[in-house]
C-alpha cells in the first residue's frame, strides 16, 4: 500500500489565474442547476404585472439557453376581466394564443396563433394591435427570463459559494475532493 500527500486549497488561497478559473466554473455550474420552476414563477409573476392581473388559463413555455428559437411563448386563453392593461379590440372578450407549426419546435415570440373573440365566440379579425401586445410581451419575458438567470450566477453569487466551499482547490482552481481520505493532516 502507498500513501499519498494530495493538497487542496481554499478558494482564498488561489493565485489569481486559478481564482479566476474556479468563479468562471462556478458561474457555469449556477446558471445549470437554476430550477426550471424558479424561472416559471418569475415569469408568471411579470405577465401578471404586464396585463394587469392573474390569469390561470396562460401556460407559460421558455427555452433560455442562447440558442436560436429561445424565447418565451403564451398558449391559452386570456379573459378581458383578467388583463385590462392589454389593449383590447371593440367587443372583444377573451384571446386563445395556440401552437402553430413552429411552437413544436420553438418557444418564443413567434410561435403561437392569437385569435380573438367577442361574447358569442365570433372571431374579431381587427386583432393588430393586441397581437402586437402579447408577442412584445413574450419578448421582454424573453429579456427579462435571461435577466434573472445571469443575476443568479453573478461573480458575487459564485465567489460566496467559492468561499464556502472550504479547501477543495487544485492549484490550478479545479474543484476536486480526493475520494478515499483515510486522514486530513493541517500543514
Amino acid at each position: 500500500m502507498k500513501d499519498y500527500t494530495v493538497r487542496r486549497y481554499s478558494f482564498e488561497e488561489l493565485e489569481e489565474g486559478a481564482r479566476e478559473k474556479a468563479i468562471q466554473s462556478m458561474r457555469d455550474s449556477l446558471s445549470e442547476i437554476i430550477d426550471s420552476s424558479e424561472i416559471t414563477e418569475y415569469l408568471t409573476e411579470c405577465v401578471a404585472l404586464a396585463i394587469g392581473g392573474v390569469e390561470s388559463e396562460i401556460e407559460l413555455e421558455f427555452s433560455l439557453s442562447y440558442c436560436q428559437g429561445d424565447g418565451v411563448a403564451l398558449y391559452g386563453t386570456i379573459n378581458r376581466v383578467n388583463a385590462p392593461d392589454l389593449s383590447w379590440p371593440e367587443g372583444a372578450t377573451y384571446v386563445e394564443l395556440s401552437k402553430n407549426s413552429w411552437g413544436y419546435h420553438y418557444s418564443h415570440w413567434n410561435s403561437f396563433n392569437v385569435d380573438i373573440y367577442d361574447e358569442e365566440g365570433e372571431v374579431i379579425e381587427d386583432k393588430r394591435i393586441l397581437e402586437t401586445q402579447l408577442r412584445d410581451l413574450c419578448r421582454e419575458l424573453e429579456r427579462s427570463g435571461y435577466k434573472y438567470i445571469e443575476g443568479s450566477c453573478t461573480e458575487e453569487v459564485a465567489i460566496e459559494c467559492l468561499n464556502d466551499a472550504g479547501e477543495v482547490f487544485t492549484t490550478e482552481g479545479q474543484w476536486d475532493i480526493p475520494s478515499g481520505i483515510v486522514e486530513e493532516v493541517e500543514l
